[in-house]
């Protein structure tokens, strides 16, 4: 009977997705509340129930708030019922419950100094305490599991969970880009107006492209996995979700989460000596640019020249009128004078220097979270801001300086064991394919801090976090398991 029940689990996640779909265009508090209740109450039941939805939502999650606010606290609910799931499940043994690696006490001590130095500044509790939700929450993930006993069923239900959530996400996208940002989209984003080299750009269903980016190429890594190892997909499926996932990765533009997931893809085949990956990869992603990116462009370049079409272009493109991009525009612009005069000006490269200006002038323990560039500072001008002259808030882009500024020394040192620490425990393993994998993805994040607030992409840290609890515990089991999955 077990045995009939787990062969219909992977047809069950489609219908969850709808089901918050339509919650969501629903546009009803009291249901949206409801199912977050819901999700709530069977992530206390069974935290690994809670991982696999989150899987599902959290990708989903910028697409489901803007229909329906009442979803916003669903995943943290999610994460908050399956840690007190594993508190509760652990009560006969505490120990368990604080045993924490070098890198986490390095994680905690970075956040027990942005917090009391922003108290020391001023800042008020509640700023603080949404940005250590923002560290805090999906740190949570390793905590949990890492303290879950992983199974060959759970791996697969993972997959199922990944490749049905993906496949939404690149019709979607598909959508959107011939749709002229009109279909499949909310109104609010319909409305949004861009620039010319950011209107090229598919967002998705997460609302970003950068953060899009980053879920596809997490997503071709597993695929890659998937179609390699588990031996009863249908492998031609699995390379044509491969292709389209390059094709939409390629058309958002993301030119810091291309370079960050190159320097995933080199270390891993260092780390693994599996050359042929190479060879693949670059096959790939030329039948990609063919088959997929190119004909997407020309078919959307046909209908941007309909009357409709460039009424559309009209009233979506405000900033730069008359404006055009493309692939080799937006690549060509990277280092051109107009593109480093605007980022001395506003942009990164104004932040960065403004950042070590402030930094000056707190350099031990900086001026605490909410002040500079974080997600938090976003609701707010913080006095920090209005002191050096900064009348606008905003994003770092740049998660370094922003550790710099609000941290100092002392935080920046304490960051620098947390990042150093996760590396040293991954070189530690038996080196499974995954640690391997793990490794490169932290010399990648290495880099994708340099340009994002990577430590706040809720995308990012739910797959970071979740594999690097799985690579860093349990090594025999879960070599036994990847074997396991081998064989079918």
């Amino acid at each position: 009977m077990r045995q009939n029940y787990t062969k219909y689990l992977p047809y069950t996640w489609p219908i969850i997705m709808v089901i918050l779909i339509l919650t969501a265009y629903s546009m009803n508090s009291v249901l949206g509340y409801f199912v977050s209740i819901v999700l709530f109450i069977i992530a206390l039941a069974s935290p690994k129930k809670a991982i696999l939805l989150l899987f599902l939502y959290v990708p989903l999650r910028p697409f489901l708030i803007e229909l329906n606010p009442a979803l916003r606290l669903a995943g943290d609910l999610m994460i908050v019922g399956a840690f007190l799931h594993v508190v509760w499940q652990s009560r006969y043994n505490l120990r368990s419950l604080f045993s924490f690696q070098l890198f986490e006490y390095g994680y905690f001590a970075f956040l027990a100094i942005g917090s009391i130095s922003a108290l020391l500044n001023n800042i008020g509790f509640i700023p603080v305490i949404l940005q250590l939700r923002a560290f805090i929450m999906f740190y949570l993930i390793y905590y949990i599991v890492k303290r879950l006993d992983i199974r060959k069923e759970d791996i697969l239900q993972v997959l199922h969970v990944f490749i049905w959530t993906t496949l939404l996400i690149l019709v979607q996208a598909l959508t959107e880009k011939l749709s002229i940002r009109g279909l499949f989209m909310p109104e609010a984003w319909k409305e949004l107006p861009l620039s010319s080299k950011n209107r090229v750009r598919v967002y998705g269903m997460l609302g970003n492209p950068n953060v899009l980016g980053i879920y596809l190429g997490f997503a071709y890594f597993i695929f890659y996995y998937a179609k390699k190892y588990i031996l009863h997909y249908n492998k031609i499926w699995m390379q044509i979700l491969q292709y389209f996932t390059i094709g939409i990765f390629v058309l958002t533009y993301s030119r810091g989460t291309w370079i960050g997931f190159l320097i995933i893809a080199v270390v891993y085949v260092l780390a693994s000596h599996n050359l042929a990956l190479i060879k693949t990869i670059v096959i790939q992603v030329a039948i990609s640019l063919v088959v997929i990116v190119l004909p997407i462009n020309f078919v959307t370049n046909l209908i941007e020249n309909t009357s409709i079409g460039q009424e559309k272009v009209q009233n979506i493109q405000q900033f730069d009128v008359g404006g055009s991009s493309g692939f080799v525009d937006r690549l060509g612009s990277t280092f051109n004078d107009d593109t480093i005069t605007g980022s001395q000006s506003s942009g990164r490269l104004f932040i960065v220097k403004k950042g070590f200006e402030i930094f000056k002038d707190y350099p031990i323990i900086g001026t605490g979270f909410s002040t500079f560039g974080d997600s938090s500072s976003l609701s707010r001008i913080s006095p920090i801001l209005v002191k050096y002259e900064i009348d606008r808030k905003f994003y770092s882009d740049n998660q370094y300086i922003q550790i710099i500024v609000q941290t100092g020394v002392l935080g920046v040192i304490s960051f620098t064991v947390f990042l150093l620490g996760m590396l040293y425990a991954l070189l530690k393993t038996k080196r499974s394919k995954l640690a391997k994998l793990m490794i490169g993805v932290v010399f990648g994040a290495f880099f994708m801090g340099l340009v994002y607030n990577l430590w706040e992409a809720d995308v990012f840290t739910l797959v970071f976090f979740t594999l690097l609890a799985v690579s860093l515990n349990n090594q025999s089991r879960f070599q036994s398991i990847h074997e396991d999955l081998t064989r079918g």
